[in-house]
């Protein structure tokens, strides 16, 4: 087990030891804590009403007034970058959380495919929140959902059909010049470690022969994790970081003469290894 392991448990098994009479101290750290809790809930009710506005008012007016040839998806993903940028402010103005990143400008050097883990529930709204242009993975059940149906339709956002379809629809934006962001583990990660990585993401780079570009992202303490309650935040402001590693090319990972079965598990066995090391010894 890594050290961030041992600590997160320590962390947990900490907090369900009985608590002394509360010192005055002791009060503050509670009412900060209420204050995270309801500024968190507001977020959430914020971006639900703010996902709704864009794709039925910000959206399609601002497609009918912008003259020239435009793409009404690209056009949406510009808007929500614009609203995620001030979503993610908005959060750390009320202190909800923190936010520090590494080597942003490699989101911006051209089309890449974006490859991140995903510890917590807001980690696609961080990112997007960084690039003006990125076509999204997303699981179909955001298509249902009544807060986020609108603006993955706009956004021309890919669903995560079928592995096949997946794979192709990817590399068609990439090779027309557009960046794709896809999480690997296909779900939140655990409260340890890393899902094993689905190869499709392997596929997409070797068929596309994009740039890859790596982003690591870190919450400290954890928070928003997979089967956790979103009230169920750690006794302290949690730290969002970004942490965006150079490009590669997945040429450069394996010979060219493997088969793409072969080639794909050995790229994605090699990008999780990358992951894992950064995570358990914070490497930035």
């Amino acid at each position: 087990m890594s050290e961030r392991c041992r600590n997160h448990e320590r962390a947990r098994d900490k907090e369900t030891t009985p608590l002394p009479a509360p010192s005055r101290s002791g009060i503050g750290r509670r009412l900060e804590r209420l204050w995270r809790v309801c500024g968190t809930a507001f977020m959430f009710a914020a971006f639900g009403v703010g996902a709704v506005i864009l794709a039925l008012v910000v959206v399609p007016l601002s497609g009918r007034l912008t003259r020239g040839e435009v793409r009404r998806d690209l056009l949406a993903q510009r808007w929500i970058q614009r609203s995620f940028a001030l979503f993610v402010r908005l959060g750390v103005l009320i202190r909800v959380w923190k936010t520090s990143h590494h080597g942003m400008q490699h989101l911006a050097e051209g089309p890449s495919l974006v490859v991140a883990n995903h510890p917590t529930l807001m980690d696609v709204v961080f990112l997007l929140a960084f690039m003006p242009q990125a076509d999204c993975v997303v699981k179909r059940a955001a298509w249902s959902n009544p807060a986020l149906r609108g603006i993955v339709r706009a956004a021309g956002y890919i669903p995560n059909d079928s592995s096949e379809t997946l794979v192709e629809a990817c590399a068609d934006r990439l090779r027309a010049g557009r960046s794709v962001v896809l999480f690997p583990e296909g779900s939140r990660s655990p409260d340890c470690g890393l899902r094993s990585f689905r190869r499709g993401m392997a596929h997409i780079a070797l068929r596309s022969g994009c740039r890859i570009v790596p982003v690591v992202i870190d919450c400290d303490p954890p928070a928003l994790k997979k089967g956790q309650p979103w009230y169920a935040l750690p006794n302290e402001t949690f730290h969002y970081t970004f942490s965006v590693g150079s490009p590669t090319y997945a040429k450069d990972l394996v010979d060219a003469d493997l088969a793409p079965s072969v080639a794909a598990r050995r790229i994605s066995s090699w990008m999780r290894n990358y992951f894992e090391a950064r995570l358990n010894h914070g490497v930035t």
